[in-house]
């Protein structure tokens, strides 16, 4: 295999409880995670050495030279991107004789690689497209070594690439099945689970079907502050519950209260839209209203995109979630 095409598919969170900071300072959650039915597109491709002829950026990772192609400004080049540190993570797990040990591995046979990032989705927006970007990297980047990592060896190695890729591995996994023919345990990959830990933990959920108009305001939020914000209630109020209903987001009263212009958005959404209920993903800013009949969704986001005629900054989708 010489180049793979992938889709990185974005996810929301329909519950997201904080059950404690760890000494380490990372945060243990409780949430159920489901793929959404949009996406960034990967394509990744072998080359000769010095063989591209784009004058793109380029880094070199376990001896191989990378190039990344995107048309966004916003996405980083250097190795603080997701997609290439998912990339790495694999060569780092699979070896390389780059260092001259004598021990060939797959990894030798590609000198270069492209790697072309069609992007679609909103940086910074709470549905962990950046997460998406490495699941599909690393998805790809082991079946181009002839599928060397199961899929829970790459969820493994994705946990130490960022919280969300492990369920992004499982959940891009699933939704991309018929191109990861070879890939052990895709018989397990779902489009929902439930995740414990710091994202480490990952169980396959039955999905549940929902209607959802997302809208962003255009504006990104930080996750780190967001959890920092949240460690002040934890420690004035303790947090001890083996309840995690549905439709809660721990993490939505602070954005909501330090970025006002996510809280303008979630309002006139519960305003206008009619929506059985109206929710951030993740840190947000993205919020999503949910519907269970898609009808209703569709005249939910034809009311959304009149709104968004007059916020230039604001974006919308309508999508479906628990296919």
């Amino acid at each position: 295999m010489e180049q793979i095409t992938l889709k990185a598919y974005a996810k929301i969170n329909l519950s997201l409880v904080v059950t404690g900071k760890r000494p380490d300072g990372y945060h243990d959650i409780r949430s159920l995670m489901q793929g959404i039915g949009l996406c960034d597109v990967i394509k990744i491709t072998k080359c000769p050495e010095n063989g591209t002829k784009y004058n793109l950026p380029h880094c070199t990772i376990g001896g191989i030279d990378v190039y990344l192609c995107t048309d966004v400004e916003t996405i980083p080049m250097d190795m603080s991107n997701l997609a290439l540190r998912g990339i790495a993570a694999v060569l780092d797990a699979c070896g390389s004789d780059r260092d001259g040990s004598g021990t060939g591995t797959a990894c030798d046979s590609i000198p270069a690689l492209v790697v072309d990032i069609e992007k679609k989705l909103p940086v910074a927006a709470g549905i962990a497209g950046g997460s998406g970007n490495a699941a599909a990297c690393m998805l790809g980047m082991n079946a181009l070594l002839g599928s060397p990592m199961s899929l829970r060896e790459l969820m493994e190695a994705g946990a130490g690439v960022g919280a969300d890729v492990p369920f992004s591995l499982m959940m891009n996994a699933r939704r991309n099945d018929g191109t990861l023919a070879g890939l052990r345990g895709l018989e397990e990959a779902s489009t929902a689970a439930w995740i414990g830990g710091i994202g480490d933990i990952v169980e396959p959920a039955e999905p549940r079907l929902y209607y959802a108009v997302m809208a962003n305001p255009g504006i990104s939020v930080s996750t780190r502050a967001a959890y920092e914000a949240i460690d002040a209630i934890i420690e004035a109020q303790g947090r001890e519950t083996d309840e995690y209903p549905l439709f809660v987001n721990d993490l939505e009263s602070y954005t909501l209260r330090d970025y006002p212009e996510a809280a303008r958005l979630k309002t006139v959404m519960q305003e206008q839209l009619d929506a059985d209920i109206v929710m951030m993903s993740g840190s947000g800013p993205t919020m999503i209203a949910y519907y269970g009949d898609r009808s209703s969704a569709e005249k939910g986001f034809a009311r959304m995109q009149e709104l968004c005629g007059s916020e230039p900054r604001w974006r919308t989708w309508l999508t479906v979630t628990g296919e």
